[in-house]
């Protein structure tokens, strides 16, 4: 075997774009290794090697002994699963390699972020942290509050509005009924205003804001992403909210002393201007996200993501992007209405016939198990002159696009 070639790829039902991934280590001459929960994962054949480990019960240590076993000797981690951001940095660190700064750890939990942000100035919104069981109630001062597990909380994943404290403490229980009374919470004020993220890279310690998208309409019953996420933001109190908050987030991350990362932030903005950061994901955007970066600054977050966890020098990587970009586009995501399988679905061809239609993506026999979090299975990539064009050729979209879940 060619050890010193051996990257580790992380990943857990299915997910984490492993062949994307295996074809780029391996055009780069490495050896792609994945790690995944699944003995038959469907994914094991597009690797040279697979290593079986249980993300819910193994502990490190027993992660280090398959991957010996296994003849493997790591020269770096990739991961782009939310949840087993906690595995790559313990791996990376146990190993000695690039993401395993202690100050990542940081990242990985909501509470630990809005404490190191308010320590340093960087934030004023208020925030109480404790188990979905045992949380103080009464230290809650101000309502309405957004309740949500303290890591591990991607795609929405169980997020709660409370407006008093009958409410509070009925979203604290159901949390507790569903991931465990000792699951870490984090309680903080609703912020009203307009959602937005922004993306880039962590290069030689200062964020490079590319990619910037501003959400016109959000789903306030389950916090879902809704509507057109339109880039680059036409509303000028949250084109500045976006360079604050990068200017934030990135003295943050340069006080915890953290290497090369791609950032996927998301904040909201106040109708008076100001704005809070809502979190802080070390990975690339989600869902179309990558293509629209693409398109839009000429950079692919993957490639840029696997090249730092590789220990590459990304000198000069950003001279010919383009923040921000001049062509108006935007992302238009459709969410299952249902737990069960989709059985039927509009293709991307016919959406692409519509003038203005220019990518999209639809993941056949698509799956749904829960609805507490978000399950975005199809989505349109839009441009247009202006943002009611942009709105027009959505409802184009919309009037064409059917589906059903069985």
């Amino acid at each position: 075997m060619t050890a010193e070639r051996d990257v580790l790829i992380y990943s857990k039902r299915f997910e984490g774009g492993v062949r994307l991934v295996s074809r780029m280590l391996s055009d780069m001459g490495r050896r792609p290794i994945l790690v995944s929960d699944e003995p038959e994962d469907v994914n094991r054949d597009h690797c040279a090697a697979h290593v079986v480990v249980d993300w819910a019960k193994a502990s490190l240590e027993e992660l280090v002994a398959a991957v010996e076993a296994a003849g493997v000797v790591p020269t770096a981690v990739v991961n782009f699963v939310e949840s087993l951001i906690s595995w790559q940095v313990r791996t990376a660190r146990h190993y000695g390699l690039v993401g395993g700064e202690d100050g990542r750890e940081i990242l990985l939990s909501k509470a630990r972020v809005r404490a190191a942000m308010t320590e340093r100035g960087l934030s004023a919104l208020p925030f109480v942290a404790g188990t979905a069981a045992a949380l103080d109630v009464d230290a809650v001062t101000s309502y309405p509050v957004i309740v949500k597990p303290d890591q591990d909380s991607g795609g929405s994943r169980l997020v709660r509005r409370a407006g008093n404290a009958a409410e509070l403490r009925s979203r604290l229980k159901e949390l507790a009924d569903s991931v465990g009374a000792d699951t870490d919470v984090i309680v903080e004020e609703y912020i009203d205003g307009v959602e937005f993220s922004v993306d880039g890279p962590v290069l030689d310690g200062r964020f490079h804001p590319l990619f910037e998208v501003e959400k016109t309409e959000h789903d306030n019953l389950r916090h879902h992403d809704a509507g057109l996420l339109v880039s680059p933001p036409p509303s000028a109190h949250v084109r500045r909210a976006v360079g604050e908050l990068s200017e934030r987030v990135g003295a943050l991350y340069a006080s915890l002393g953290l290497g090369g990362s791609w950032l996927h932030v998301e904040g909201r903005v106040r109708a008076d201007g100001t704005c809070e950061l809502v979190e802080i994901n070390p990975r690339p955007g989600g869902r179309m996200y990558r293509a629209a970066t693409q398109r839009v600054c000429g950079v692919d977050p993957i490639d840029m993501s696997v090249r730092m966890a590789l220990g590459e020098r990304l000198d000069g990587a950003l001279a010919e992007a383009a923040p921000g970009g001049t062509e108006l586009l935007a992302m238009l995501p459709f969410e299952a209405d249902r737990v069960g399988t989709l059985t039927r679905a509009t293709s991307v061809e016919e959406l692409k016939r519509i003038p203005g239609v220019v990518d999209g993506y639809l993941f056949d026999n698509f799956r749904v198990v829960t609805m507490d979090r978000e399950n975005f299975f199809a989505e349109a990539m839009i441009t247009a002159d202006s943002v009611a064009g942009l709105h027009e050729i959505a409802e184009r979209v919309r009037s064409v696009f059917s589906f059903a879940f069985e």
